[in-house]
Parts: C-alpha cells; structure tokens; sequence
C-alpha cells in the first residue's frame, strides 16, 4: 500500500501504484482506496481517476472494490454539501471513476466520520454498480440510496452507528443468501425488503442471518414499527442476534423452519425468559452471551436458560455476565453454562454453589470475595470430592479450565486461604489470574505442594 500526499491535510493509501510499478494492472482483482481529507474529498477523487485513466483498459478483470472516504470528524460531522457546483463535481468524478472498474462485484465501503460530501461518494458508487453488485458491505448506513435497486445482490453487511436514518437501497428479499445489520432501532423498517403488496416478507434463499439493535434509553425499551409486517426465513442455518433491550424484535415478529444449524444469542437474560421457546426452531449448535443484573432472580434465569438449550442438540460457549450487587443464591441446577463473570463480590460459600451447580463451567471470573465477619470463609463444607471432579468435563473442553479471581479491600490471609482451597479442589485448573491478592503465599504454597499435587506444576500463576 501507498500513501501519497495531494496536498495539505489529503493524502491517498491505494495498492494502484504497486500494480503500476510492477506491470501488473492486468492481474489486479481487487482495488483499494483510502482517501484522508479535512475538507473536501474532490481533490483525492480527481487525482485517483486521473490515475486509472491513464491506463483504463487494464482494470477489467477488478471484482472488488474497497473504498474508504475519511473526513476529519471535528469538521466534517456537520459540514453542508457546500455549492451545487461542488456536489456535481463530486458526483461526477465519482461516476467517471466507477465506469473505469465497470465489473464490480464485491463492494465494500468503509472509512470513518463520514461526512455528507463522503455518503455523496458512496452513494454514487452504489448507483452505478447496483446492478452488477453481488455482495455490499458498508460500515454506515447508505444515504440517499433509497431509491436505488440491488436486484442482484446475495450478501448484505451494514452497520447503521447512531444515525436515526437507517437507509439502504431496495433489496429483493427473495435473493439474499447472506443479511447482517448492526446498531438498527427496535423500531427498525424492513422496507427496503419489502414487497408494496404484501405485509410478509419472505427470505427465501437466506441461510446466514446477524442482527444487532443498539442501546436504548428505558422509554423506547419497547418502540415498534411503524408498519410491522411479518418476517419469514424459511432456509436459515446460523442465526446471531443481539439485543441490549429486553425483547427481539427479529424474534418476535418472524417465522423460522422447524430446525436451524448454528443460532447465537447476546443480550439480557429477561430476553430469554420472555420468549415464547416452542416459537424458536430447534438448534443444532447453540451458543449465549446473556447478562443478569439486581432485577432477574438468579435461579429464575438459570431455569430459563436451561430451557432453551434443551432446544440444542450442541451447546458450545453458553456465558453469563452478572451484575448483581447483593449476595447471590444459587440452587438451581445448569449444566449447560461454561463460562460466569461475576462482577460484584461474592461469599465464597456462592462460588462454591456456583461450581457445584454448573458442571461444566470452564471459565470463572469473579471480582471479589467477601471476607467480613457476615461471610466468613471457613469452615468450608463440600458434598464429596467426587462433586467438585465433575469439573473433569472441562478436560474436554478446547480451552483449559480458568479461574480469574480478583479482589480489592477484603482480608488478604481469608483470599489467599481460599485461593488455596480451590487449587486443592479444581483438578482441572490451568490458569489462574489474580489481582490484589498476596502472590507469594499463593507460590509458597503451590511449590511447597508440587509433590502431593504434581498438576500444580502446570498451572499458569498470572497473580498482581
């Protein structure tokens, strides 16, 4: 890659001058371009079309075009389209410049802070090869490209950021094979999908499909469409939604075949406790980020959890965040959880249910235990030894066992105790993370018992 500059605060990053230093314009299958500027994208424009023209007839066999137009943000973010002369000009040379790649199949628009004059480039691009375009990928949402039509396209990736515009050309539903849509509102239109005349929209050839709603404030927790309409993915085979709110609006309003391949699911554990599981297709290979805070019961959200994957015939990483700032209980039984990050301190009688009712938890993460005279550590009780060795299944596991422990202002001697009698009882232990917690106690005693326990020899001691 190049970078050259055209003038001050523009520069341009494109592998057009490698393909022209060694002869090989003819072999290039896909063309990069990164224009930097501070206040007007023309120049970097004009420069790289003079740059292709020169030599025009070697860009045919270009099926990939990645273009990047990086406005200053502090500028650019508010910066008016300027003149009509400016605007046509843009426009123009944008359009001169696609027609030189006329055989674009694969485009890809990036950059950051775009600014008006950049969604004019982009936008530009996106009409001249709408009807070659396979395959479209944008880090923003398309403005002004809602009355373009993508017959041809099979694979769709844009990230909306925070723009309330969530724009994207028309796109015949029945062709996707392919749909991912980042930061969208809960109240997000399927327009640009849809048929006039008819309220179901039906994605007929999808296999592969991601959508990720953005945050929202309490009062728009349950914004709807406008005009909501009914979705239908009747050959999807991976399914990955996120949602920081609580319900999926792509869940709730569609329709899924009776089995699907591989469905990933991130947001709050109120997310799952609230859906209708018989509405879900059952999973081949299932795997859960979900967060649990003060307003869900922590047995109630381990039975839900437990719920829908029984609905899998595979659970690979099922990990679950809690944010909760009491004490927790844990009686309920999961055995499908394998990794828990706890992010308040904890009794150490908990971290113990924690194990005993999670089998198959690999990963632990706490961020402290609670060493006060209302939780003491010791004596500590467990069922048999053959309870804790049903962390043996982590054996199986395609990353060791960890335990991250890390504790800030409670009694060193009771978490360094403890620390101790879990390396004694976790057979399995690979890692362990400490922070804040007297290290040499903890390496005394692992060398002093490397003897009786020769796995301690194996454990990585990460302890700050």
């Amino acid at each position: 890659m190049h970078a050259q500059a055209i003038e001050p605060a523009l520069s341009i990053v494109t592998n057009i001058d490698l393909a022209l230093a060694t002869g090989n314009m003819h072999r290039i299958r896909r063309l990069h371009i990164t224009i930097n500027y501070l206040y007007d994208p023309y120049p970097g424009l004009f420069h790289i079309h003079a740059y292709l023209h020169n030599v025009s007839c070697h860009w045919q066999r270009v099926h990939t075009l990645e273009l990047a137009v990086r406005g200053n943000h502090a500028l650019t973010r508010t910066q008016p389209i300027g003149s009509i002369e400016q605007y046509g000009q843009i426009v123009h040379t944008t359009r001169a410049l696609a027609q030189l790649v006329p055989h674009v199949k694969d485009l890809r628009l990036g950059g950051l802070c775009p600014s008006t004059l950049a969604h004019v480039v982009y936008a530009t691009v996106v009409r001249e090869h709408g009807a070659r375009i396979k395959r479209l990928r944008s880090n923003y949402a398309l403005l002004e490209c809602n009355d373009i039509a993508l017959d041809s396209l099979t694979h769709l990736d844009v990230g909306f950021g925070s723009v309330r515009e969530c724009q994207i050309p028309s796109i015949l539903a029945t062709t996707l094979v392919s749909l991912s849509l980042s930061s969208i509102p809960l109240d997000f239109e399927w327009l640009p999908f849809a048929d006039p005349n008819n309220p179901i929209i039906s994605f007929s050839s999808l296999r592969a499909l991601s959508v990720s709603y953005r945050s929202v404030r309490h009062n728009e927790s349950l914004l709807m469409p406008a005009r909501p309409c009914t979705l239908r993915f009747p050959m999807i085979e991976y399914l990955h939604v996120m949602a920081p709110s609580t319900w999926y609006p792509i869940i709730a309003c569609s329709e899924f075949p009776l089995k699907t391949r591989n469905m990933h699911i991130d947001g709050a554990i109120a997310l799952i406790q609230q859906l209708n599981i018989e509405q879900l297709p059952r999973i081949g290979h299932l795997s859960l980020n979900l967060i649990c805070d003060d307003s869900h019961d922590m047995n109630t959200a381990l039975d839900a959890i437990s719920d829908i994957c029984r609905r899998a015939s595979h659970t690979s990483t099922v990990r679950l965040e809690v944010f909760n700032t009491s004490d927790i209980t844990v009686t309920s039984t999961c055995s499908f959880i394998t990794e828990v990050d706890i992010k308040a301190p904890v009794a150490a009688r908990t971290v113990l249910a924690i194990i005993r009712t999670m089998p198959k938890l690999v990963r632990l993460e706490l961020a402290g235990i609670l060493c006060s005279p209302q939780h003491p550590i010791f004596p500590l009780t467990l069922p048999t030894i053959s309870h804790i060795r049903t962390l043996s299944i982590i054996q199986h596991a395609c990353e060791p066992a960890r335990l991250h422990h890390s504790n800030n202002n409670y009694s060193q001697d009771s978490c360094v105790a403890f620390v101790q009698f879990l390396l004694l009882h976790l057979p399995y232990l690979s890692v362990l993370n400490t922070r804040q917690i007297s290290d040499i106690p903890i390496r005394t005693f692992v060398r002093m018992q490397v003897l009786e326990y020769p796995r301690f020899a194996n454990i990585e001691l990460n302890l700050k």
